[in-house]
């Protein structure tokens, strides 16, 4: 009887995690088929494993429009997983499946430790599936992939290794982690630290953290500044606008904790008051009913990500609708098993079954109201025009008209099907210079408020732009296929310019833009 029930709860738990994966897959190629990914972000991470297949190591044209090696950007050698299956087939969705199963597959580590710390399958299945509704994992998909998806499930397996005091499989999973982004050194200095204060073994939680710290020095304070185009960390240099989100705390490592640690008030101000951090910790610990703050030494491997989206200028890195927050949710989840195991102890009127489903029901509500989905009451901020996609298939054609040597700028949400190329930057960046620009007039969304994030650009001066092409000399259009245009350097053709202007009057009266 025992052994069936435990099968019907890890049976629905696999039906969970099933129908998880299916529905993320569906949304994530579904946006990038649709035209809502982008080139500064998938297009990325599909040229540098182009590039490194094709003798240009972590290639990337695209951050600064000038050849450089990602790493000196964002340390991601985690990417290199992909060769061989680029090898086999060079495709982006190699990428959208393997954060669809990461994503969705974290749940079941969860599940093991919530067992163990609960001894109650039923309790285990809610923290699972908790996991599976939070805002922050359900806000996931329409990125449609980010390295740090796949440092996910080891953190899970990681917490898991912790209260099961298995050091080498500690060990392994922080290895996997610190390849997915450069500031995981510090998340497995939070790990060295709670394996101590869990296991009371001192001499390999140092360790761990001698590790996490010697990572942190050599990737942070050497390799990055080697390849980096500002010879320092690229969001601690100045002038680089959004991406220099740490510059307001100093511009080196040394400069930002001399600030961290002379003038805390004014960063603490700052950043719970003048950033809304106060909002972010609310939306981070209100699905988890705080329960977390019962058990805070389990959120040391968490401070890391926190700390980074914490201080950072950019806005959207404390929103349920990004992705920086990913790594924190299996974080939270653990310590609110523990945290509510501490709160039963001195309430016994409810059980850690009623606690967990509790949490599910917070979660539920809370992922529902930030889902990605067109469901009513829910705040969709992609707002797709067509919440299914399918390949397009005019794109063979519009690669056929494209020369592989050819230098590209292309329009920010559609220049991710054209990167696999030795130089491609994010229109209008580089025109003038490069022999061919892409570009689709379609929006791909009916939200206003997420449509600078697919341009790249705001929209009148997105059209003001092309109409200024057609108006010039240097280039032709070479191709015209409604709503795809393309123009190469040189060219002198000038038909369908009717049509393209046409076209072009329609999309500002359909978003009330008045010609400049």
């Amino acid at each position: 009887m025992i052994s069936t029930s435990r099968n019907w709860w890890r049976t629905s738990l696999w039906i969970a995690i099933f129908i998880y994966f299916i529905l993320t897959l569906i949304i994530s190629f579904s946006y990038h088929w649709g035209y809502m990914s982008s080139l500064t972000d998938l297009g990325t991470f599909d040229q540098a494993v182009w590039g490194t297949l094709h003798d240009y190591f972590f290639l990337n044209t695209i951050a600064f429009n000038k050849a450089i090696n990602y790493l000196g950007f964002h340390f991601r050698p985690i990417l290199l997983i992909f060769l061989p299956f680029y090898i086999l087939l060079p495709k982006i969705e190699w990428m959208i499946l393997a954060q669809s199963s990461a994503l969705s597959l974290t749940a079941w580590p969860i599940y093991l430790l919530a067992k163990r710390v609960t001894k109650s399958d039923s309790s285990a299945l809610f923290w699972a599936l908790a996991y599976l509704v939070n805002p922050f994992i359900i806000g996931m998909p329409p990125w449609v992939f980010r390295p740090e998806s796949l440092a996910v499930p080891f953190i899970a397996i990681a917490l898991l290794s912790v209260e099961k005091s298995n050091f080498r499989l500690l060990l392994l999973s922080c290895f996997v982690i610190v390849l997915c982004k450069e500031h995981f050194g510090v998340t497995v200095i939070g790990f060295g630290i709670l394996w101590g204060l869990k296991n009371k073994r001192w001499k390999q939680a140092v360790l761990l953290i001698l590790f996490g710290t010697m990572y942190s020095v050599l990737i942070l304070g050497v390799v990055m500044p080697s390849l980096s185009p500002t010879g320092k960390h690229v969001m601690l240099s100045k002038g680089l606008g959004q991406l220099s989100r740490y510059g307001w705390l100093g511009h080196s490592i040394k400069e930002v904790f001399q600030t961290l640690l002379f003038y805390p008030i004014h960063v603490v101000k700052t950043v719970l008051l003048k950033m809304n951090g106060a909002n972010y910790l609310l939306e981070l610990l209100i699905p988890f009913l705080l329960f977390p703050l019962a058990a805070p030494g389990f959120l040391l491997p968490g401070l890391a990500d926190l700390m980074v989206n914490m201080l950072s200028a950019n806005p959207w890195q404390r929103t349920p609708f990004a992705y920086h927050s990913a790594c924190l949710v299996p974080v939270l989840l653990v310590a609110g098993i523990y945290g509510t195991k501490k709160i039963y102890l001195y309430v016994k009127k409810i059980s850690l079954t009623q606690l967990a489903g509790f949490v599910v029901v917070a979660c539920f509500i809370s992922g529902y109201y930030f889902a990605p989905l067109p469901l009513p009451g829910a705040r969709d901020v992609w707002a797709p025009i067509n919440f299914l996609n399918w390949p397009d298939p005019t794109l063979p054609k519009i690669r056929y008209a494209i020369d592989s040597l050819s230098s590209v700028s292309a329009q920010h949400n559609v220049g991710a099907h054209f990167s696999q190329r030795r130089e491609i930057y994010c229109y209008p960046n580089n025109v003038g210079k490069v022999q061919v620009i892409i570009l689709r007039l379609e929006i791909p969304t009916t939200s206003s408020e997420a449509l600078h994030q697919h341009l790249g650009m705001e929209l009148p001066d997105y059209l003001t732009s092309i109409e200024r092409l057609l108006s010039g000399k240097e280039y032709g259009v070479l191709l015209w296929n409604d709503p795809w245009l393309l123009f190469e350097r040189g060219l002198a053709d000038y038909r369908h310019h009717d049509q393209i202007e046409n076209k072009i009057h329609q999309m500002r009266k359909e978003w009330q833009i008045n010609p400049t």
